[in-house]
């Protein structure tokens, strides 16, 4: 998978507060230097490499053979355990060393010894146990330093790796980082400007930097998130649906014109257009496509966060095995309007906040109905078919009722939680539902996350 000039992007990606409470084991001790192997799962997509992180694994103090403050070995016998377990299982095929520099305050950086013991071990996996993938990872004090292992011609070949977080507070910085920190600034002039003064010159930034952010759908909901990401200081947006304008979107669709509709503009150029007028200098993209497209999984996987804010449970499903294939965190939100006799007699929605490695998902919360998603995209129409007539999921062509209100209630509330992710300005809520009958309310849902699986296998990672 060796590319030259850095056309191949090597990132490791850890559940949540996986990296803090690494760091925090590891470094915990200044005297000495410390060691960890981290098992993860590689995953390749076009220029991307991603390890995600599994589980990490301590050697015991019997199992140092020399520890101080600059330097260790390890009994080969904790390396050799580590690669036996990795070859028994199916969840992880990749060994990640972590070593510290703990003499050191910001630099980090990997030795001359640490050059010559990787390189050795690198050459020793590709012949005897070839399936196994290499990388390494160095910490001082307050950043690190990772590369990733390949063999070309025989020889042992690194390339920079980053690490990222599910939250960009976890994060700390690299040399390898090419970022730009400054991307805000204080100028009363700015577009930004009052939103520094509420949410704090390094919280724009952390927004701001770098931070792409998917939203999937883009209609009521998903137009109403897009234009709220844009005011709020995210500067590089994804738009994906595949779905043209009609006239009976205009009374919920953020940005679009009668025109638009009139002519059956993509809900997505529409929507870039409309955001591009407010930050022409941020990066929107429009991408109209099927979220099963593969393209599309290209670009989730390259994402910081996932919006959901489509209306079937089939693409809800696919954007959530997406996200947890790469770690990448997202955010689901969905509206409800039930219509009885020309009453409304429920109008309400929820926010769902999933992070990787906080174990809880779409599945294990009870909200993917897999009839829906057999009915939406079975391959046999007889089987769709059927499942409507035995009255399992509603009928196709079935057209909800829905405004541009609840919309906006929902989108506004979804982007919050998102902007909370930088400025951990309150406690996190895993579900936070809106209700609009006897009187407007929004609460916490605990009581689904309280009764959820608990052995999920699909989020239920170390």
């Amino acid at each position: 998978m060796i590319k030259k000039n850095g056309r191949i992007t090597h990132e490791i990606r850890f559940a949540n507060q996986a990296l803090n409470e690494l760091r925090e084991k590891l470094l915990g001790d200044p005297s000495k230097e410390y060691y960890a192997c981290l098992l993860a799962k590689r995953q390749v997509i076009k220029d991307l490499c991603v390890l995600a992180v599994v589980e990490a694994v301590f050697p015991t103090e019997e199992q140092y053979k020399n520890q101080n403050g600059a330097y260790l070995r390890v009994d080969g016998a904790f390396a050799g355990g580590i690669l036996q377990e990795i070859d028994g299982r199916i969840d992880v095929d990749t060994l990640i060393e972590v070593h510290t520099h703990p003499f050191s305050e910001d630099d980090a950086w990997f030795s001359g010894t640490d050059d010559n013991d990787e390189s050795g071990f690198a050459k020793y996996l590709h012949k005897e146990e070839p399936n196994t993938s290499y990388a390494s990872i160095v910490f001082s004090k307050t950043a690190y330093k990772a590369r990733m292992w390949e063999i070309d011609c025989d020889e042992a070949v690194f390339f920079p790796a980053l690490i990222k977080t599910q939250k960009t507070g976890e994060s700390i910085p690299s040399p390898d980082d090419p970022e730009n920190k400054d991307c805000v600034d204080e100028d009363e002039n700015s577009i930004f400007n009052r939103s520094v003064r509420a949410l704090g010159l390094e919280n724009m930034r952390r927004i701001a930097n770098g931070q792409w952010i998917s939203v999937c759908g883009v209609g009521g909901l998903g137009s109403v998130m897009a234009e709220h990401l844009i005011h709020m200081g995210f500067t590089k947006i994804n738009l994906i649906d595949f779905d043209k304008l009609e006239l009976t979107n205009l009374n919920r669709v953020a940005g679009a014109t009668y025109e638009d509709a009139n002519n059956g503009r993509l809900k997505v150029e529409a929507v870039k257009e409309a955001i591009d007028r407010i930050n022409p200098n941020a990066t929107v993209k429009a991408y109209p496509l099927n979220v099963f497209d593969e393209e599309v999984e290209y670009i989730l996987a390259r994402s910081d966060w996932i919006l959901i804010a489509t209306d079937n449970h089939a693409s809800r499903f696919r954007i959530h095995e997406i996200a947890f294939k790469y770690y990448v965190p997202l955010i689901a939100a969905g509206v409800n309007i039930t219509v009885m006799d020309e009453i409304i007699v429920d109008m309400s929605g929820e926010v769902i906040l999933i992070r990787i490695g906080d174990r809880v998902c779409l599945h294990c919360l009870g909200r993917v109905n897999y009839n829906e998603i057999a009915k939406e995209i079975h391959p046999d129409g007889a089987v769709r078919q059927g499942l409507v007539a035995k009255g399992y999921v509603k009928g196709k062509d079935i057209k909800e009722p829905a405004v541009k209100t609840l919309n906006t209630y929902l989108a506004t509330m979804a982007v919050d939680t998102l902007v909370n992710q930088y400025t951990e300005r309150r406690r996190d809520s895993v579900i936070s539902v809106y209700e609009d009958n006897e009187f407007q309310t929004i609460y916490e849902d605990t009581v689904s996350v309280e009764s959820r699986n608990f052995s999920c296998g699909i989020c239920n990672i170390n």
